[in-house]
C-alpha cells in the first residue's frame, strides 16, 4: 500500500468512528434507557418548584412564603446539575440570610430610615436637649447602640463624664470604632479634648449581648453608671430572648444604676411586634408564647421585682417617620 492509499484508508475510518458517535448521541437523546440519569438533590429549605416547559427551557415558579409572590427562574434543562441548583437555590438561601440578618434590629442604615432629614441627626436628641442638664459630667450607657449615632452626639453635645455604646453586633461597633479613631487621628496627640477627657475621649464601643446567659449572674452586678439609655431595643430583647430575657434585662438596668441613676426607655409599642414575628423560628415562638406586653413594663419597673422609684415623661420625638414617635420616659432609682 503506498502513502497516499494509506491516508485515505486513515480518513475512511475516522469518518466511519464519527458517525458512529453521532448516531449514539442521537439515539441517546431519543430514548430515556441511554442516558445516565443523574439525580437532582434540592436542599431541604428549596421551595416546591413546578412548571411548563418551553423549548427546553423549564419556566419555575417558586413559592417564598404564603404572602411572597411567585418568581419566575429561567433554567436551562440541558445545563448540568449543579448549574440548576445554583440557579435554583440562592432564591431562598438570600431571602433567608436577610430575613436573619437583622434579627436583633441591628439594622445597618437604621439610622437612615428612621429619621426623616438625615441620617447624620436624631430627632430623640431634641428631647434630650430639654433636660441636658441631666447628662453633665455622667457616666452614661447606651444598649444596643447600632453604629454609635446617639452615643457619639450624647457624648459631644451634653458634656457627659463618659459614655458607653453596646451592641449584638459586632460589625456595628467595629464601624462605630472606626469612625471614632478617625475623629481621634484627626486631632494633635496633645490636645485639650484629651486633657479634659471631652470627646472623642469620652466615647467607647462595646461588642455584646446585655441579656445573661443566666440570672445568677445578676448577682455579681454593680453600680457603675448614672444614665442608661434604652432606646427602642426591647422588642428586639422580647423577640429574641423573651419575657424572661427582657425582665432580666430590666433587672440588671436597675443594678447597674447609681443611687439617683436614671433609666431613659424608649419602648416599642405591641402592634410593631407582629410585623416582625416570622424572622426565626425562635422568634416565632417567644412572640406566640408573649405574656408580658408593653402595657406591662411600667408597673414591672416599679415593683419590687426591678425597684424604680417613679417615672415620668420626659418628651415625644416630633418631625420622625411614621411609627417612631414613641414616648421616651425617665425611670428614677433612689
Amino acid at each position: 500500500m503506498d502513502i497516499n492509499q494509506e491516508i485515505s484508508h486513515v480518513k475512511h475510518g475516522a469518518t466511519i468512528k464519527l458517525a458512529g458517535k453521532r448516531k449514539s448521541e442521537n439515539s441517546n437523546n431519543g430514548s430515556e434507557s441511554g442516558v445516565k440519569k443523574t439525580k437532582l438533590l434540592i436542599p431541604e429549605d428549596t421551595p416546591a418548584i413546578e412548571g411548563p416547559t418551553e423549548s427546553g427551557n423549564t419556566f419555575t415558579n417558586v413559592n417564598t412564603g404564603a404572602r411572597a409572590k411567585n418568581a419566575a427562574i429561567k433554567v436551562n434543562a440541558h445545563q448540568s446539575p449543579k448549574k440548576r441548583i445554583q440557579l435554583l437555590s440562592p432564591i431562598n438561601t438570600e431571602q433567608k440570610q436577610l430575613k436573619e440578618k437583622f434579627i436583633y434590629g441591628n439594622y445597618n442604615k437604621y439610622y437612615g430610615y428612621r429619621n426623616k432629614e438625615s441620617k447624620y441627626y436624631d430627632i430623640r436628641l431634641e428631647v434630650f436637649a430639654t433636660r441636658s442638664e441631666m447628662f453633665q459630667s455622667k457616666q452614661v450607657l447606651d444598649i444596643g447602640c447600632n453604629s454609635g449615632l446617639i452615643t457619639v452626639e450624647v457624648a459631644k453635645l451634653f458634656a457627659v463624664r463618659s459614655i458607653v455604646g453596646l451592641d449584638i453586633d459586632r460589625s456595628l461597633i467595629n464601624q462605630a470604632n472606626k469612625m471614632l479613631l478617625r475623629q481621634k487621628k484627626m486631632l494633635p496627640f496633645e490636645n485639650e479634648a484629651r486633657r479634659l477627657h471631652k470627646y472623642p475621649y469620652n466615647v467607647s464601643f462595646v461588642h455584646g449581648n446585655y441579656v445573661l446567659r443566666d440570672d445568677i449572674l445578676l448577682e455579681i452586678e454593680h453600680e457603675q453608671f448614672d444614665i442608661i439609655l434604652c432606646l427602642s431595643i426591647t422588642k428586639w430583647i422580647q423577640l429574641n430572648f423573651g419575657d424572661a430575657g427582657l425582665k432580666q434585662a430590666f433587672r440588671r438596668m436597675y443594678l447597674q444604676l447609681r443611687s439617683g441613676g436614671k433609666l431613659i426607655l424608649e419602648a416599642q409599642p405591641y402592634d410593631n411586634y407582629g410585623r416582625r414575628k416570622n424572622m426565626t423560628e425562635t422568634i416565632n415562638a417567644n412572640f406566640k408564647a408573649m405574656q408580658f406586653f408593653p402595657n406591662h413594663f411600667n408597673d414591672y419597673l416599679l415593683s419590687s421585682d426591678v425597684g424604680f422609684e417613679s417615672f415620668e415623661l420626659m418628651g415625644i420625638p416630633e418631625n420622625c417617620i411614621k411609627g417612631f414617635k414613641r414616648p421616651i420616659q425617665i425611670f428614677h432609682k433612689t
